[in-house]
């Protein structure tokens, strides 16, 4: 799904209605506490990072690098 068209999804909702974020597994709810940008990369492409970015590890090995201005993907952080 894209950004735009998760737009058009929540425009057809009421302004004023609370959003909660389910597991896959049908655990929650769960609280949205950061929308953030990152990119999921692979091992081999760790030496091309620049540091600052927060890394958070994948089960698969892959990493998330935070990167609130250029990373490819919209991260919804729950809690």
């Amino acid at each position: 799904m894209t950004v735009n068209e998760l737009i058009e999804k929540l425009k057809a909702l009421p302004g004023d209605m609370e959003i909660q974020v389910m597991t896959t597994e049908g655990e929650g709810p769960n609280d949205i506490v950061q929308l953030s940008r990152g990119t999921w990369i692979s091992d081999t492409d760790l030496e091309d990072i620049e540091e600052g970015f927060e890394a958070m590890t994948d089960p698969e090995e892959d990493e998330f690098i935070q990167d609130d201005e250029n990373g490819k993907i919209a991260v919804l952080v729950t809690w």
